[in-house]
């Protein structure tokens, strides 16, 4: 049985919910951004294990509650090509771009990638719902209860000022964003596969 970690203070679910609710599946209408530059509004690396404050990095080296009890520290992703996946098990369009995802973590874990599911933790979105949203998709990789925090650091918003998801981000070796991922049509698919293959086959 999956556990839901205790609820957000009420500020951050509201506005988890106003976006989760009121803009359904945290549609993004731009899909030329599905392989976009680093951009200066949203956090570059994973945080490091001697900058626990993220002074350094921008973000805090978070130890996050994996779906099944365990844990799992941001940082300790650092050294391995790493491809962090934000969603909301309620989401549509998340839903419906799941099984792509858990394709290319199983397709591409024995080239050294590792994929790791960030849910949205929030009163919301009940832990059966999550467990549904994994086993409907075939998700055997790591799925950790994300902060909203982590949401707002990470997600860069489109621009119109929105943050949504599904939103993926591809991590180098070197901790460093690769590329942004936020549309996952049939179209784009194959950039995006060739992205996290350029990135496993140099191991930077």
């Amino acid at each position: 049985m999956f556990r839901s970690p205790k609820a957000m203070p009420a500020a951050a679910l509201l506005c988890l919910l106003l976006l989760a609710a009121v803009v359904p599946g945290f549609v993004r209408s731009v899909r030329a951004a599905t392989l976009s530059a680093p951009s200066a509004a949203a956090v570059e690396q994973l945080p490091r294990a001697d900058d626990a404050g993220g002074a350094q990095t921008g973000v805090p080296d978070f130890e996050l509650e994996t779906v099944k009890g365990t844990k799992l520290r941001l940082s300790s992703l650092r050294g391995r090509v790493a491809l962090l996946d934000f969603f909301s098990a309620t989401c549509q369009h998340c839903q419906k771009h799941a099984p792509f995802i858990a394709g290319l973590a199983k397709r591409y874990r024995d080239k050294g990638l590792v994929v790791v599911n960030m849910a949205s933790n929030n009163q919301f979105v009940e832990g059966d719902k999550v467990e549904s949203y994994i086993r409907e998709a075939g998700i055997d990789n790591e799925v950790v209860w994300s902060p909203l925090e982590l949401f707002k650091l990470y997600i860069a918003p489109n621009a119109e000022g929105v943050v949504g998801v599904p939103y993926s981000i591809l991590f180098g070796a070197d901790g460093r964003v690769v590329a942004r991922f936020s549309s996952f049509e049939a179209i784009d698919q194959p950039k995006i596969e060739q992205a996290i293959a350029k990135a496993v086959a140099s191991g930077k």
